[in-house]
């Protein structure tokens, strides 16, 4: 009988499942595409590298749908048992809510199963190729780069485009360059941007140089054909910089090899600052002897004066590269904590779920969503805000990436203890979900 109720129960959990699955996904990456639609329409882009990045920026989405999903199947699944009477029927037969909560936490886990080993290796590696492809894309297309009929602004120069004329090309193209004295400004009618090893090479043609020379006069030269060759470092695109791997792109072996590696320099830092200390307290020592005994001896005494402001600076300076370290640590520490914290929260949202879908009477997928987007925002509010104010210092790494899960785990026990008792009653009413309730 046990085995009966528990394939029912998972397979009313696994349908609603996979179809909120695909919808959030598709929803989702259908919202990443419409953000991200002028980098590819017109631009000439092959068909292959627009796939890439499509599906090298759907592993963060299918990392956030997947607990989505579990709470809005959870949600569905306990609706419709309890708008069909069934929890009733089973409370009748004898069958704890205990029981019906075995099935959904081993569905749980074997989301939690799938997820974790994602969440560690593969999404780390997929965010560093997103950054790898937009980075080839950069290098390899710098026109793309240029919003259009707006400044855009780098480290010397100020570049303005008009509308684009075909896959490279420009009209209307401006350049104010920030780094000549004379406050030069370039214009010409139309150009196109090439892309080189080190650098791209701006062709402009018919236009006009304007100069404002030192002495209040001003130059202005025509062309038919100018080009300006601009570095890769300028443009923001230096390989060696970009494609080295941030915390999000490091898999949970790398992520621990950094804290161990930040922990060990801020050992060594502090038994350096020992014993500098030791040092420092020596030499003050010796400066009082040499002061009360050998004041003429200027020049000693200034040695130890000087030996002593180094010892002291050294000390600040392994202070400040103290507090550095752990800014790092805590950068790295919330990352390990929250790739473990999300696939958990599959059990949380399975707790939780379980008495709202009972509460709501409700197995309408509208209805689950509008619930599940609630408590979702709560979910990532108090994720980012930990991890920010984790990254700053002020909490603790765990804590913060943990404290989401804290938080609807007591709303969820607390509403699950409630459903849970014999002197509940099934027709237990709340506005709330009156509002969502479908006529």
């Amino acid at each position: 009988m046990n085995k009966i109720i528990n394939r029912y129960i998972i397979k009313e959990l696994a349908i609603p499942f996979a179809s909120s699955l695909f919808i959030l996904i598709f929803v989702l990456l259908s919202n990443f595409i419409l953000k991200n639609m002028d980098k590819f329409l017109g631009k000439g882009l092959s068909l292959g590298t627009v796939l890439k990045f499509l599906i090298y920026n759907s592993a963060w989405i299918i990392s956030l749908a997947i607990p989505m999903s579990i709470l809005i199947a959870t949600l569905m699944a306990f609706g419709r048992l309890s708008s069909d009477n069934e929890i009733t029927a089973f409370k009748a037969s004898g069958i704890s809510m205990n029981k019906l909560l075995i099935p959904a936490m081993t569905f749980g886990l074997i989301v939690f199963s799938l997820i974790t080993p994602f969440n560690l290796w593969i999404l780390p590696e997929m965010n560093h190729n997103v950054r790898k492809i937009s980075h080839e894309i950069s290098r390899n297309r710098p026109d793309i780069e240029f919003n259009e009929q707006l400044l855009n602004s780098f480290s010397d120069k100020i570049i303005y485009v008009g509308k684009r004329l075909n896959t490279h090309s420009f009209d209307n193209i401006v350049i104010f360059d920030k780094a000549q004295k004379d406050h030069t400004t370039i214009m010409a009618e139309k150009g196109n941007f090439k892309s080189f090893q080190d650098g791209i090479v701006i062709n402009l043609e018919n236009g006009s140089i304007h100069e404002e020379l030192a002495n209040n006069e001003y130059r202005k030269t025509y062309f038919d054909i100018y080009k300006i060759a601009i570095p890769f470092d300028q443009l923001e695109y230096n390989l060696s910089n970009n494609l080295i791997r941030q915390e999000r792109e490091l898999n949970i072996n790398a992520l621990s090899k950094k804290i161990k590696s930040f922990k060990n320099n801020i050992n060594n830092s502090n038994i350096i600052i020992s014993k500098n200390d030791n040092k420092i307290d020596s030499l003050s020592k010796l400066l009082v002897e040499h002061e009360n005994k050998n004041k003429k001896n200027i020049l000693m005494i200034n040695m130890i004066k000087n030996q002593i402001d180094n010892k002291i600076s050294r000390k600040d300076k392994n202070l400040r590269l103290i507090k550095n370290y752990k800014q790092q640590v805590n950068k790295y520490s919330v990352e390990v904590h929250k790739k473990f914290s999300i696939p958990i929260a599959c059990f949380i949202f399975i707790l939780l779920g379980t008495p709202l879908g009972i509460m709501a009477k409700n197995s309408n997928m509208s209805v689950s969503i509008a619930i599940s987007i609630l408590f979702f925002i709560i979910y990532w509010s108090f994720l980012i805000a930990g991890e920010d104010f984790a990254d700053r210092g002020r909490f603790n790494p765990a804590l913060s990436m943990w404290a989401p899960n804290i938080f609807l785990g007591i709303i969820a026990f607390y509403l699950y203890s409630l459903i849970s008792s014999e002197n509940f009653k099934f027709n237990f009413k709340l506005k709330l979900f009156k509002l969502f309730k479908s006529k």
